[in-house]
């Protein structure tokens, strides 16, 4: 008996684009995103909400979760939350109404690679963003950027390239500006932070009506605390992504120092190379700062919003500090060099904001 064997072409096996768990207690919804992902060859998974997540991944750990934000027993800020310490590697993507972006932003603190709207008006946006984010996560470089790094993708430089085109969020947030000041908001870090004996503390009030006062910062291994405060509401267009993409620049510069020295010149290069490159980017008002604790020394870049500096070994005087030179436009920047009071109150009071008030307050406490 003659056997006919059948050989099948290495071109004829489609690789397997990935596996995907999809929560929503959408019925519909879900088979929706499984067929578009299937389509393009990728292997799902199903779960109506958190809890049954959690059991499938304690089973199998796919290559990318899309989660619901509103689901019953198990909600999908309480999985992302658990998820992201049980599987900190693991990418996420969440999805939600377009009238809950606030609820979103909680979920993008715990290290959320990108959100999605409902409905889903263009299937191809969903697919792009599974396979960025999957194309991101394999590289072992880029796992830990967060989700504005995620839109804002730089080049081995650390550059934005200047034919990089931004994500399709960016136009939907431009669209809808209670959604983006919402979003702003809820990103804001502890406005009170602590290394030592040194504490750091952003006071900030400011109207709800308004695009916010943003601020961000990070301390170093070597007792350096960086930061910046930027006033989205004052670029005339694209506030909102330029302030996205200082907060997406601004981590990767921290991440490519890997917490060890801070050069506040070094970072506003970056910052404005980055608008300048940026087809959504734009001049902003902002101050750049830099506390070497160990010196007892302030670098502050003061470009577009001025201040006035106080401490407790100036008896009384103030230090007025101008510019005005925007982030993002040319010019020469020289920082103000300020000493730090080791003991006492030592603060820098933003002037000029229309529609806020703002300081910046830098305490030592003597061991």
């Amino acid at each position: 008996m003659h056997v006919q064997s059948i050989v099948v072409e290495p071109q004829m096996i489609e690789k397997q684009a990935g596996d995907v768990l999809i929560l929503d207690d959408d019925v519909v919804f879900r088979k929706l995103v499984s067929s578009l992902l299937k389509a393009k060859n990728y292997r799902t998974f199903e779960a109506d909400n958190g809890l049954v997540g959690l059991q499938h991944l304690a089973k199998q750990v796919p290559d990318l979760v899309i989660c619901d934000i509103e689901m019953p027993v198990l909600d999908g800020i309480e999985f992302v939350e658990e998820v992201s310490h049980q599987y900190p590697s693991l990418p996420m993507i969440v999805i939600s109404g377009t009238d809950k972006i606030s609820v979103v932003a909680k979920a993008l603190k715990f290290g959320i690679k990108d959100f999605v709207t409902k409905p889903i008006v263009n299937p191809s946006h969903l697919l792009k963003t599974v396979e960025s984010t999957l194309l991101e996560a394999k590289d072992s470089v880029n796992a830990g950027r967060d989700f504005t790094s995620q839109w804002f993708q730089l080049n081995q430089q650390g550059e934005l390239p200047e034919d990089q085109e931004l994500h399709w969020h960016l136009e939907y947030l431009h669209n809808h500006p209670h959604i983006s000041r919402e979003l702003l908001q809820a990103l804001a870090p502890e406005n009170k932070t602590e290394q030592g004996v040194w504490q750091c503390h952003f006071q900030v009030l400011q109207s709800l009506e308004s695009m916010p006062l943003v601020f961000d910062y990070a301390w170093s291994m070597n007792g350096q605390f960086l930061f910046y405060v930027l006033d989205s509401d004052s670029s005339e267009q694209y506030g909102v992504s330029t302030t996205l993409l200082i907060r997406a620049l601004f981590n990767d510069y921290i991440r490519s120092q890997e917490g060890q020295v801070f050069h506040v010149h070094d970072l506003l290069e970056t910052l404005n190379k980055g608008i300048r490159c940026a087809e959504y980017g734009e001049p902003i008002n902002a101050i750049i700062g830099l506390a070497n604790f160990p010196n007892q020394e302030l670098q502050v870049l003061n470009v577009g919003l001025n201040g006035v500096w106080s401490t407790p070994d100036s008896k009384g005087a103030l230090s007025s500090l101008s510019s005005s030179i925007r982030l993002g436009e040319e010019g020469d920047f020289a920082p103000h060099h300020l000493a730090l009071s080791r003991t006492g109150r030592n603060a820098f009071r933003l002037s000029g904001l229309s529609h806020a008030n703002c300081q910046i307050v830098i305490e030592g406490k003597e061991s």
